[in-house]
């Protein structure tokens, strides 16, 4: 099974995907997505009709200290408040049986986490995002090993072209997330940074959304 454990729709402000459009991609390619729009789950029943493989889940803006960090819920049932306490977020992940993800972590343009303390009560960590620098994936790869980490990849995509670039296989015949944590342990990642054209402009419109996302 291939899975890119890092997906939007246009349900993110920042991404103009329709859920029908992913999960045709997907059907093609042959790849589970994870859905993980900002802070919402308005996809996931879209999704569901069409009767693809998915992984409902959230990319949650948390609060660390002072600042906002993000973090990604899978196998979610609903949506947690922006701007809940990292630990507090991670604990209510748990609630509903999910997992915990950490998303390009040690990237702080994109808010990853990088406080090991926290990143240790991960359960996967993202050791390649398709648009942090080289230097950040590279140190989550290295916290990921050190700490005896499952290990994941996520394109990250915002637009359709970006989907199937970057994915995860693994050994798995049902989406559990018991079953899908010991799969990682032997899992294959299949890495492309997305165009440093393409990245620029989604840095720049990330820049511009910043306030609403």
């Amino acid at each position: 099974m291939k899975v890119d454990f890092h997906t939007h729709t246009l349900s993110s402000p920042d991404s103009p995907i329709s859920p029908e459009s992913l999960a045709s991609r997907a059907r093609e390619l042959g790849i589970v997505p994870a859905i993980t729009d900002h802070y919402s789950m308005a996809s996931i029943k879209r999704i569901k009709k069409t009767g693809i493989q998915f992984i409902a889940g959230e990319e949650l803006r948390v609060s660390v200290g002072k600042r906002g960090a993000d973090l990604i819920g899978l196998f979610m049932n609903e949506c947690i408040k922006k701007g809940t306490e990292v630990e507090e977020a991670m604990d209510l992940i748990r609630a509903q049986g999910a997992l915990i993800y950490a998303p390009h972590p040690f990237d702080s343009f994109r808010m990853g986490l990088r406080e090991e303390a926290l990143l240790k009560k991960a359960d996967i960590i993202e050791v390649f995002n398709a648009h942090s620098p080289d230097k950040s994936n590279a140190m989550a790869l290295e916290f990921a090993q050190k700490e005896n980490k499952a290990q994941a990849a996520g394109s990250d995509c915002h637009f359709l072209f970006e989907f199937g670039q970057t994915y995860t296989e693994i050994e798995l015949d049902e989406l559990e997330p018991k079953k899908l944590l010991a799969a990682l342990k032997k899992g294959k990642i299949t890495a492309k940074k997305s165009p440093r054209l393409r990245r620029l402009a989604h840095r720049a419109l990330s820049s511009v959304l910043k306030p609403f996302i």
